[in-house]
């Protein structure tokens, strides 16, 4: 059967090519057409993008069910959080420059709804204006006299001299809820809690927010983290990451092909096959319904370099048995012969490792793991058609000084490469018993650092130490008891009283 398959491979490349070219094809446009266009292809699925880490965990996770109805039940939101930082003495934050900024940009922040978040088809979305936590929309409560109590904004309008920014400090320090939360101890910050409709939407509100503060002027250091805004940045900021990434390593691994094989003519196949394995694998996933998760965007990376391995295989044993024959047909049907089933092992073996993922309790791990086993068998498969097809593509005359020859033999016998691969296999053979028990030193040592792990789940771990995100969450919780929101729900452990009953309980 194999050979069958590869007597056709030789004999109609072209016929190889054009499969692979208009399969490909086709795929893609079953994946971008509904993308586009989805109005025009209602029954197509487009490509859909979910860059929530919530959603890592089925919608049916207790966890999940839990956290939803309670957030409902209270009607909890989602907080972004604004940190207003001056360390000038003696006045810190509380001097009228930067209340004036603070309050502008309250009244600002309340203006985020709808079109201004790029929402214009939902007015409602975005900042839930009433419940903002700020200088200018809480109250400051003092006694109004005798058997009275006096409820009024605790900064109505930004103050206009030192002595009422003061006395806006002195008025938050008075009240046990607001000092540590709103207004930090030693005076030297300010919080704004602004709450959202929907989390997903932290990243265009804290765009907007910093348009905004980039026109103050009174040197104020600002700060915006929360849990929203760290989880929708990682998102949006992991796929501009791929975009990158993806490009990057298909160009190291042209690069590293160019400097073993030395023939450009021969090294574009195996990089066609790795483009092809990737797009055909995502169009896959998006035809078939499924979400492109911040975990699916990683698959072209792992597709990439595993497509290339076989390829390589196949040109660098065509490259010892070219100079033989110096026919092409006869050098890669020996080729194909040798390396037929070890190719095919490696491959089922590599696609079964990922396809176990799919036993996983995690949706988008389940995803990840089947359609990169997918990509690795749509890679092999190219590989053994597309690699020797396109070898019958390459001129006899640029391959005259391809291949191992007895000249070539002698000069390689004293290159680099050669020397240490000989001084390594000699010095594996002469101290074989100290390679074991280092082999078993570090596995011991592996062992203990596997104990030694600590899981971190915090979402502004995932960014570098220098990121804005991250120094603003280190900043704001040095001056703060944290920019994290964490409830606790009581319940009664028996039926609780009817109304009447508790009230004389009361």
């Amino acid at each position: 059967m194999m050979r069958k398959l590869m007597d056709f491979c030789v004999r109609r490349p072209a016929a190889i090519a054009w499969a692979m070219g208009g399969s490909t094809l086709a795929l893609l446009l079953l994946a971008a057409l509904p993308t586009v266009a989805p109005s025009a292809f209602p029954y197509l699925h487009g490509a859909k993008i979910d860059t929530d880490p919530e959603n890592m965990l089925s919608p049916e996770e207790h966890v999940r069910v839990f956290h939803n109805a309670k957030k409902q039940e209270f009607a909890l939101a989602d907080m972004l959080v604004v940190g207003v930082v001056n360390t000038r003495a003696p006045d810190y934050v509380f001097n009228p420059a930067t209340l004036r900024d603070v309050h502008a940009l309250t009244d600002f922040a309340k203006t985020l709804r709808g079109a201004a978040i790029g929402k214009p088809d939902d007015p409602l979305a975005g900042v839930i204006e009433i419940d903002i936590i700020a200088p200018s929309t809480v109250d400051n409560v003092e006694q109004g006299g005798l058997g009275s109590v006096r409820f009024e904004w605790l900064m109505p309008e930004p103050p206009a001299t030192p002595e009422a920014a003061r006395a806006v400090r002195d008025k938050a320090m008075n009240l046990p809820f607001m000092k540590g939360t709103l207004v930090s101890e030693d005076g030297q910050a300010l919080a704004l809690y602004i709450p959202l409709t929907d989390k997903h939407l932290s990243y265009a509100v804290a765009r907007r927010l910093k348009e905004k503060i980039a026109t103050f002027g009174s040197g104020d250091d600002y700060h915006i983290t929360g849990l929203p805004v760290a989880e929708d940045t990682f998102g949006v900021e992991m796929f501009k990451q791929m975009a990158i990434s993806a490009p990057t390593a298909m160009l190291i691994i042209f690069l590293l092909l160019l400097l073993f094989f030395r023939k450009l003519a021969l090294i574009i196949a195996p990089l066609i096959v790795a483009a092809v394995s990737c797009i055909v694998t995502m169009a896959l996933l998006v035809a078939t319904g499924n979400t492109i998760h911040i975990m699916s965007s990683m698959i072209p990376i792992f597709i990439m370099p595993i497509a290339v391995l076989d390829a390589i295989h196949i040109l660098s044993e065509f490259f010892d048995r070219y100079q033989e024959s110096k026919d092409r047909a006869t050098a890669i049907r020996h080729v194909m012969d040798t390396l037929f089933t070890p190719m095919l092992y490696t491959s089922l073996t590599t696609a079964v490792g990922f396809l176990s993922l799919a036993l996983t309790p995690i949706p988008p791990v389940q995803v990840f793991g089947i359609y990169i086993a997918i990509g690795v068998m749509v890679a092999w498969f190219w590989t053994i058609t597309f690699i020797p097809a396109s070898v019958m593509f390459i001129n006899p005359d640029k391959l005259a000084n391809f291949g191992l020859t007895e000249q070539h033999a002698e000069t390689d016998s004293h290159s680099l490469m050669t020397r240490l691969l000989r001084k390594v296999g000699q010095g594996t053979y002469r101290h074989a018993k100290l390679i074991l028990a280092g082999a078993a030193l570090m596995t011991a040592v592996a062992l203990w650092g596997i104990n030694r792990i600590v899981i971190n789940d915090n979402p502004v771990k995932w960014f570098k130490p220098s990121h804005p995100i991250r120094v603003a969450d280190k900043v704001l919780n040095d001056h703060f008891g944290g920019t994290y929101m964490g409830y606790l729900a009581l319940r009664p452990s028996g039926e609780p009283p009817a109304p009447p009953a508790m009230s004389e309980a009361i």
